[in-house]
């Protein structure tokens, strides 16, 4: 083991402790037992210690009680806790799973059972340890390349403007234009899946021809790299109330999407309005198809023959939706091309 690991356990039978001592001493554990439950509420809270074995029937306060009190310290709630008890019941099992309890043992005690459970259980604590330090580790990771992404982007853009406006237009100005472009659909991307569990999204009223009109004159440049016409059309116009950041995200990533996967000099066609009685969005390319449809709602998932971006975009499409109950249904023929309809009433809430 890579370190000594601390047990607590709490039994108000003195010889349930003073055996169960014995049993885990040669383990190279620091050993810790008390036959009150405040009292090893207490010596947790002044030292954490890596795994509880807990007795279920114990006088004032029983095991599941404790277990409760220990989950609701923030400093304690992680600890893996193994109910040891003669109980042996179904039910009784099940209220210590339910009671976030790792495992369960009964009396009377086989000591290569305790050992092998134990030692199972903190491989699993560690594992999760090492896991969290490792996205916390990611998110940091992430935040630095945002920080460093944005400046040199905001720099490139304000200076590509300036040589159109001295220069003019050319192929080339459009180009690093529609690079810029992507490499901020990219920036928004790590934007949501970093801050979206601390951020609260304010819902607004937007007007959808609008915005949509916005987002397809954002990514007019995109498309004139592969020659590409965006083609906006709808029936019926409408105000949409959810938050403009995270509607942004759905359609931006949707039509980026259909672009990346486009054939050269194809269209893409942006379709809103009324269809079947529905109120929906519809974007629809004539590329190259999703090879697997179950897949592409999977964070970092990218086709084997279009390995392009970080295979983010759709997975936050899907976040989103479902947050605000929007259904997307995906039709897809290889070789043919990709429509991805949005039915959207869940946000419609009145019609202009």
């Amino acid at each position: 083991m890579d370190k000594k690991y601390t047990i607590l356990i709490v039994d108000d039978k003195l010889e349930n402790l003073q055996y169960l001592h014995i049993v885990l001493k040669d383990e190279d554990y620091d050993i810790r037992a008390t036959p009150d439950a405040m009292m090893a509420l207490e010596a947790a809270k002044l030292n954490t210690p890596d795994l509880i074995l807990l007795d279920i029937k114990m006088p004032n306060i029983d095991g599941y009680e404790l277990c409760r009190m220990i989950k609701k310290q923030e400093s304690l709630k992680e600890i893996p806790i193994i109910f040891i008890s003669a109980l042996d019941s179904v039910e009784d099992k099940v209220k210590a799973f339910e009671e976030g309890g790792v495992d369960y043992i009964t009396k009377p005690f086989e000591p290569k059972e305790i050992q092998a459970r134990i030692k199972t259980q903190l491989q699993i604590h560690k594992s999760k340890i090492m896991i969290a330090r490792l996205y916390e580790q990611q998110d940091l990771f992430v935040k630095k390349i945002m920080h460093e992404m944005n400046t040199p982007v905001s720099i490139i853009s304000l200076n590509t403007d300036l040589m159109e406006r001295q220069n003019g237009p050319s192929k080339e100005v459009e180009a690093i234009k529609a690079s810029v472009k992507t490499l901020s659909s990219i920036y928004g991307d790590l934007s949501y899946k970093i801050k979206k569990e601390t951020k609260e999204y304010k819902i607004s009223q937007i007007n959808l021809l609008e915005f949509i009109s916005s987002r397809v004159q954002f990514f007019d440049e995109l498309a004139n790299t592969k020659d590409i016409h965006l083609n906006l059309e709808y029936n019926k116009n409408c105000d949409v109330f959810i938050n403009k950041y995270e509607l942004e995200r759905v359609i931006d990533n949707t039509i980026s999407n259909a672009i990346k996967y486009s054939k050269q000099s194809s269209e893409i066609n942006i379709f809103f309005g009324e269809e079947a009685g529905d109120t929906i969005i519809e974007i629809e390319d004539f590329g190259v198809g999703i090879e697997d449809l179950d897949m592409i709602f999977q964070a970092y998932y990218q086709q084997s023959n279009k390995r392009l971006g970080l295979g983010l975009g759709l997975n936050i499409v899907k976040e989103i939706c479902d947050k605000y109950g929007i259904d997307i249904d995906v039709m897809s023929k290889k070789g043919v091309g990709t429509k991805f309809v949005f039915d959207i009433k869940s946000i419609v809430k009145s019609s202009l």
